[in-house]
This record gives structure tokens, sequence and C-alpha cells, in this order.
């Protein structure tokens, strides 16, 4: 019986042991009442039993959701996560950095979209958290240029691959912090705080009315306890009534208790190579103790994660617990906002290094890539695509030159150009390249590949590739090195001045600290700008059989002209098939 067979076992085992006392604890309360009936009040006290039996069923849940989680953990570890995910929310953190920072170089919309980066990032997260998965997006977005920053996440990264004691241990606290359900923890950490209203001391009143009736209970009798029903009713009534207004925040708080106490059990941890994460976290816990914030958040909703779940719900109504702690939590949140942020981002790269740990696990091969900044250079062996389930590994050495790459629609230009993209910013962003080898400068990376028309704004193919292009050049005056990916300039126009205007750009682009890597159809183009650039090719045959593409690049000029051959495979009439054989040879006659 392996591992994850044991924790099955065991979990089924708590899970039974829990029934068996609830059962219990509901036999002893029906036996209870209904001797209690012929006036023998004293077997009133056999309610005192659900007591020990309620402790006894919510320790054996706990212990049943400890082994689940276990299990999850050990089971997923190294595969694909395919939950659904709400990228809008995922986005938030992305967002709020980088209007914070406007000196620091993000990927921009149409390269990411260019990449396919979302289903990219959907297929690299194995996060557990809420920051977690915040903090993988926005590093995707983010490539580092500094080489003490990537060499800190390869190390944290290959310290969670090789110890699996430590990691299972760090993700049991991540796997119980969890995400929130529709996220809102980033808008109150990032964006503007509600204000203080007066409803609080409406909150505060209704609070205390159950805590009166339960004081006068010994006085009064039991009968009086109906009265807690009514109290019940009403704070439901109020908990509904203002919930769209402040439920928002309220789970924000919610949650901030289980990020500050995820955050304080981890800064327990005595790992050496933790250190660094150990004094973020405990240094930042103890600057919010210090002004008791931690308690007030905390005390919005129990931190055990293994709770009552409902019942501490229904505890919450009644008390109006998060309502009240809503308002008087604001302060202290705002006071130490810095601090909270802090212990956010240091929770979500841990758990992003993890994540990327165990990505690199379920790879057939992969590298970390040799960065440096001499030059323009880009050298991989067996480079592959992180969406293709059974690659072709493609080889090739850029050294100051650019690259024009040639061949037909399909035979593999742009998914290569996307190979070489999204590795460039593996390269500088998750320190894992899908190859043998990968050495490289250090780019900015941006791309021009698919842009398209646009109904809503009026605005043309050739509006768009020109405007794509122009940030393209834009970018290549600066003295960080840039990896200008384009497939096919100026498509959306004649052949004439899209040849013409293509070679001024690929001279412009190689001549300000660019490395271009091009995708044309204009084999003209090769020649004209054939001193600063080298020339590859992709090529397949069309016989009786139909296409067969073996996707490996070469260098050269694509020689092969199967544009008619295949309109002759998908049964176009033989008269348009000879006339057009018939006018291409005319044109290169003449």
């Amino acid at each position: 019986m392996d591992e994850k067979q044991i924790l099955a076992k065991k979990e089924k085992q708590m899970k039974s042991f829990m029934w068996f006392f609830i059962a219990l604890i509901g036999m002893t309360v029906y036996l209870s009442f209904i001797i209690a009936q012929d006036k023998r009040t004293e077997f009133y006290l056999g309610f005192v039993l659900v007591i020990p039996f309620g402790i006894l069923s919510f320790y054996f849940r706990s212990k049943m959701m400890k082994y689940r989680a276990l299990y999850y953990i050990k089971d997923s570890w190294g595969k694909v996560n395919t939950r659904k995910r709400n990228l809008n929310d995922i986005k938030k953190l992305y967002e709020f950095l980088k209007s914070e920072n406007k000196e620091v170089f993000y990927i921009d919309n149409q390269t990411f979209e260019d990449f396919t980066m979302d289903k990219v990032f959907e297929k690299l997260d194995r996060t557990l958290s809420g920051p977690g998965e915040q903090v993988l997006y926005n590093m995707l977005r983010t490539p580092q240029f500094n080489e003490e920053e990537l060499s800190r996440r390869k190390k944290f990264i290959n310290l969670f691959q090789k110890d699996k004691n430590l990691r299972e241990r760090v993700q049991m606290e991540l796997y119980w912090l969890s995400r929130q359900n529709h996220n809102s923890i980033t808008d109150f950490l990032w964006g503007i705080l509600p204000k203080k209203s007066k409803k609080s001391i409406l909150f505060n009143t209704m609070a205390l009315l159950p805590v009166i009736i339960l004081v006068l209970m010994p006085f009064y009798g039991l009968g009086i306890g109906i009265y807690i029903i009514f109290v019940f009713i009403i704070n439901m009534f109020i908990h509904y009534k203002f919930k769209k207004e402040i439920s928002m925040h309220i789970d924000s708080i919610t949650y901030l208790s289980s990020v500050i106490n995820t955050a304080r059990r981890l800064g327990e941890i005595d790992n050496e190579l933790l250190a660094d994460y150990k004094t973020i976290l405990k240094d930042n816990v103890k600057d919010i103790k210090a002004a008791k914030a931690a308690a007030v958040i905390g005390s919005v909703e129990g931190s055990d994660p293994m709770g009552a779940g409902a019942i501490l719900d229904y505890i919450n109504i009644l008390f109006l617990t998060k309502e009240r702690k809503f308002f008087s939590v604001l302060d202290e949140v705002s006071k130490y906002r810095d601090a909270l942020r802090k212990l956010y981002i240091a929770l979500g790269e841990i758990d992003s290094f993890i994540s990327i740990a165990s990505y690199r696990e379920g790879l057939d091969y992969y590298t970390e890539p040799e960065l440096d900044n001499e030059g323009k250079h880009i050298e991989v062996k067996d480079l592959v695509h992180p969406l293709i389930d059974e690659p072709v590994p493609n080889s090739i050495n850029i050294k100051n030159k650019g690259i024009i790459l040639t061949g037909s629609n399909m035979s593999g230009k742009s998914t290569f150009l996307r190979t070489i993209g999204v590795n460039a910013l593996f390269a500088q962003t998750i320190c894992t390249c899908l190859a043998k080898e990968y050495k490289s400068s250090c780019f900015k990376i941006l791309s021009s590949i698919s842009p398209s028309d646009n109904l809503l704004t009026g605005k043309s193919y050739y509006l768009g590739e020109a405007e794509a292009v122009l940030r393209i050049i834009k970018s290549c005056e600066e003295a960080i090195p840039s990896l200008c990916i384009i497939d096919e300039i100026f498509r959306g126009t004649n052949p004439i001045e899209r040849i013409s205007a293509s070679a001024e750009i690929l001279d412009f682009l190689i001549s300000h600290n660019s490395l271009p890597i091009v995708a044309t159809h204009d084999l003209e183009l090769t020649e004209i700008v054939d001193k600063s650039y080298e020339c590859y090719y992709f090529t397949e045959n069309v016989g009786e059989e139909g296409l067969n593409f073996d996707y490996l690049i070469r260098k050269g000029v694509s020689p092969t002209r199967n544009a008619i051959k295949l309109l002759k495979y998908l049964g176009y009439p033989e008269e348009i098939i000879y006339k057009t054989y018939k006018r291409v040879d005319n044109l290169f006659v003449k």
C-alpha cells in the first residue's frame, strides 16, 4: 500500500469516527429531552455529554481534513491543475503593481496575447492560494534583468523540488489559506478603503442583546431563551440587508485574517534556506501585532481551517461578528497596509516557487537558462513549446544578426516564433526553459503576431499592424536590447509598399539595439536585408496523401512552392491549377 492509499484509508477511518460521535450527540439530545418530559429535570444534565461528544467529532473531522489535504498535495504534485480560473480576478495584483511602478518593464497585452500566455499560465499554475496565483501571473508579466533576483528564484524553486518534507509542510498551510471565491482582498489592500459609518452603533447594540438574554436565563428560566431566536431573525435580516454593501470588504477582512495567521505559522518554520522569508513574515506580523491589529482582524472569523463551517456562520450572524469587526478593523488595516501587502506578496512568492517546482516535475526535460548582458544572442538546443503535447524540438544559434523565417502556412513558422518568445519570457521569469540548453542575453520582449481588424473602433487590419509594429520600434532605443518577434509585417497592404516598408523597418530594428525574428512570405525581403539577417525556413511536402510537415527549422530560404499543389490536393478545378502555373511561369520569365 503506497503513501496515498494509506492517507485515503486514514481519511475514511476519521470520517467514520466523526459521524459516530455526531450520531451520539443526536441520540443523547433526544433521550435527555424525552426523559426530562417526565418532570425529572435532572436528566437535562445529559446534555452535558454533548460537549465531549462534540469536541471528539470536531477532533476527528480535523484529522479527516488533514489526511484529505495531504492526499491532495501528494496526488497533485507534478500534474496540471485543470480547475476553472477567473483571470480577471487573478490579474488584479498585476494591474495595481503596474500602475504603481511606471518605471518597470511589463509584458504588454499584445505580446501576452500573441504568446497565448493565458493558456501557458493555466498549465504552469499549480498554486494553492489566492496570493500564489496572483503573484505567479504578475511574475509572468514582469521579466527580470537583475541577476541576483533570478538567482534567488532559482534557489527557492530548487529547494522546494528537493526538500519534500519542507515543501509539504508549507503546502499544508497554503492549502488551508486557499482562495476567495471572488477576489476582493487585492482591492482591499491596494485600492481605496471604504469610509467609517454610524451603522456600527446598530451592529454593536444588536450583538449585545443575545448576551443579555443568556445572562438573564439563570434568573428567569430557560423559556426566555426563545427571544434569542427573534434576535437571530432580526440579525439575519440586518446581515443580509447590509451584505451587498459591505460583504466584499468583510470577505476581504476575513481572508486577511487567514493571510496573517498563515504568515505567522510559516514564519515559525525553522529552515536555514527560508531565513529570508522567515524574516519578512515574522517582522511584518510582529509589526501588526504591536497594534493588536492581528487580534482584531483574526477575531472576524476563526482562523482554524478545519473549523465548524456552517455552525460558525450562524454564530457570526447571531452576534453580527463580521459586521462589527469590519468597522473596527479599518483603521488598523490603513495603518499597517504596507506590512500586510508585504505578507501577501511573500506568501504568493512562496506558493509560486512551489508551483514552478511542480511544473518542472511534469516536464520531459528542461534547463535553467544562462543569461548575460553581452550583445544580442540566443543559443538554444532542442527548444519546444509548453502547450504542444508532442512537440518537435528545434535548435538555433542567433548572435547579433536578425532572423528571417520563410515557408508556407502551417509549416511551423508562427509556432516557432511563439516557442522562442515564451521560452525567452520563461528564462527571465520562472528560470525554467523547455530546452536541453538555453543561453541568451536579457531582453525586453515584444511581438506582433496576431493583430486583427477591430469592428468596434473601425480600425483596419493594416492600421492594427502598423500600431503594433510602431510600439516595437519605439522600444528599441533604450539600453536593454529588445527581442522583437514579428509575423508577416504589413500583410494587410499591397506587396510593393509592404516589402519596401518592411525592409526599412528591419534595417531600423537591427541598428537600434534589437534582435528581430521575423516570419514572412515575401522572399524578396531575404535578398534586400541579407547582410544584417540570417535566413531560416520551414518546409513541407504535398503528395497524393496530402500535406506532410516535419516542423524542423533549416538554414536558408524556403525552396518549395507548394501553394498550388495544395489547391490541387483540395480539389480545385484543373483549369485554375493550369492557368495559375502558367501565370507564375510568365512572372518569373519577366
